[in-house]
């Protein structure tokens, strides 16, 4: 669907629909979010609402695919010189940008826990597709991260390399399960987190390194 008159607006107008939408659906599922609290607290009706988006569905989609947006726009790459420097220094980069969006973090982690039919084909595709953008920047982000290691001799590069993504990616999914339901429990115990995924790696990085 087309917004372009949405799109047309000034901005300061544009930003505060959105972040009403963003803000509203951070923390109620589709189901449960409402069209009247939005434009309640943007002031504008709700035919007004619909008039830019057609529907509250539209609207969501519409305010999803701009949270993705801003939680995975290219910033300056992390620095480091050994391996552990590039991952963690990455780490650190994408948590600063998730406290930079607190709302859109939110919106994603409700959107990836949200059941309701009516959005599920859609929401998923949106997912998919940025699922998709930051596998790519990983994948690249541990090559750099591997330049570092002194491997041994007899070590296949990209066999080692998908093994050591499909490690970080289960240890990854494990915090992701266990702090699902509070997000923001993840960012708070970062240190705590850092130091046991360098035990997990450290196990890995035993059996190729010299």
């Amino acid at each position: 669907m087309s917004f372009e008159t949405f799109e047309k607006l000034p901005a300061e107008k544009k930003d505060l629909i959105l972040k009403a939408g963003i803000r509203e659906f951070s923390v109620k599922s589709f189901q449960e979010a409402g069209t009247d609290r939005i434009t309640k607290q943007c002031g504008i009706s709700k035919g007004i609402l619909f008039h830019y988006f057609g529907s509250k569905k539209d609207f969501y989609l519409y305010c999803l695919e701009k949270a993705m947006e801003r939680l995975t726009e290219k910033t300056e790459a992390a620095e480091g010189n050994d391996f552990y420097e590039i991952l963690f220094a990455e780490m650190d980069r994408k948590i600063r940008k998730c406290m930079q969006y607190p709302d859109e973090m939110h919106l994603v982690n409700m959107a990836s826990r949200d059941v309701s039919a009516q959005i599920t084909q859609e929401k998923t595709e949106i997912l998919r597709k940025y699922k998709e953008v930051t596998q790519k920047e990983s994948a690249e982000i541990l090559g750099r991260a591997m330049s570092a290691l002194d491997l041994k001799n007899d070590i296949k590069q990209k066999i080692t390399a998908e093994g050591l993504q499909i490690y970080i990616t289960a240890i990854m999914n494990r915090y992701l399960v266990q702090y699902q339901a509070e997000p923001n429990a993840f960012f708070e115990n970062s240190k705590k987190i850092r130091k046991e995924m360098r035990e997990y790696l450290d196990l890995m990085l035993y059996g190729i390194c010299r």
